[in-house]
């Protein structure tokens, strides 16, 4: 069950700083782990402010592609930042930079190992499947209207968005697939903690729930989209999608269940302990112009510069 899955091995503390440390880290790790709608819940003063003060244009009404980036993100190496990529999260110098081209944020934060800083310290590494990188490289190119747009503050939940609707759709633009991976060895962070973004099919609709066209407990419509990306959704991943209920109530997969639904390099991948969930993601502003990237029950990180107390205690926890 999921809670097994989420129970992590740690070494003894040699001090007794140390070990307060780690009581906190861990303290705060289970809340992430056993209760994650919760823990990375968007501040609720966060709804309804203004982000105007951004240079860049944001979904309004309906979801539009960016014309410039102008949020106050941050990124990260494996190590420490570099001055040479500071682009990555001083917000002028990425402006400038990107010039709106959304797709290439994306896929320079999956080129360096950037992290996503989860609950104050729970480091998951961004990583995109070799088909979305290949979409993104055409659309970052040709910098054309399927550029990935951000939510404006005034959308922080998935929920909030125009038309929102329960069901696996996604468009690769305004909805993404993913899937948040754990127990991952070579991850960057010291935590290892993943989150995969996958390739969905553009060509997938909504359609009414019946028995040619299955959906997960709750959802309000099915969606009709293939699994075309090797290392992205399966079939049955698709078919069985519940991501707005909480986790402990879901479908925690393994590397071998993976495998057998048609991801067969999972475990030479990410390794063979490794196990995961998927998650419908889109990315929005706070009111600090931060950007986040959100997954559909309200869980959420945003590009962190370098890794905190929590993920140094983390590589100490976990022998990175």
């Amino acid at each position: 069950n999921s809670t097994s899955l989420n129970q992590q091995q740690c070494t003894a503390p040699r001090t007794e700083q140390t070990m307060i440390a780690a009581v906190a880290f861990l303290f705060a790790s289970a809340s992430c782990a056993l209760s994650p709608t919760q823990a990375f819940q968007v501040n609720s003063s966060a709804i309804g402010s203004n982000s105007a003060r951004s240079s860049i244009t944001i979904a309004a009404s309906q979801p539009t592609p960016l014309t410039t980036v102008a949020s106050s993100t941050t990124a990260t190496t494996a190590g420490d930042a570099s001055t040479d990529e500071s682009y990555l999260y001083v917000p002028s110098e990425r402006d400038e930079h990107y010039q709106g081209n959304i797709a290439k944020y994306l896929l320079d934060l999956d080129d360096v190992g950037a992290t996503l800083d989860f609950c104050g310290g729970m480091m998951f590494q961004l990583v995109l499947s070799d088909k979305l990188k290949s979409h993104l490289q055409t659309i970052s190119s040709n910098n054309n209207n399927n550029q990935p747009v951000i939510h404006p503050a005034t959308q922080p939940l998935m929920n909030r968005t125009p038309d929102y609707q329960k069901s696996a759709a996604a468009d690769n633009i305004s909805i993404f697939h993913g899937r948040e991976l754990r127990k991952i060895p070579t991850a960057n962070g010291g935590m290892g903690f993943v989150l995969q973004l996958s390739y969905a099919d553009p060509s997938g609709a909504a359609s009414p729930i019946d028995e040619s066209h299955v959906a997960g407990k709750g959802a309000d419509t099915a969606w009709s989209g293939k699994a075309l990306d090797p290392q992205g959704w399966s079939s049955e991943e698709i078919s069985t999608y519940d991501g707005w209920r909480g986790d402990s109530f879901r479908q925690w997969r393994k590397g071998s269940m993976y495998e057998a639904e048609g991801f067969d390099s999972f475990s030479t991948e990410f390794g063979k302990e490794a196990f995961g969930l998927n998650h419908r993601f889109f990315l929005h502003l706070d009111d600090r112009e931060r950007m986040w990237l959100s997954a559909e029950d309200g869980c959420e990180g945003t590009p962190s510069e370098g890794r905190s107390l929590m993920g140094k205690l983390g590589g100490i926890l976990f022998g990175k």
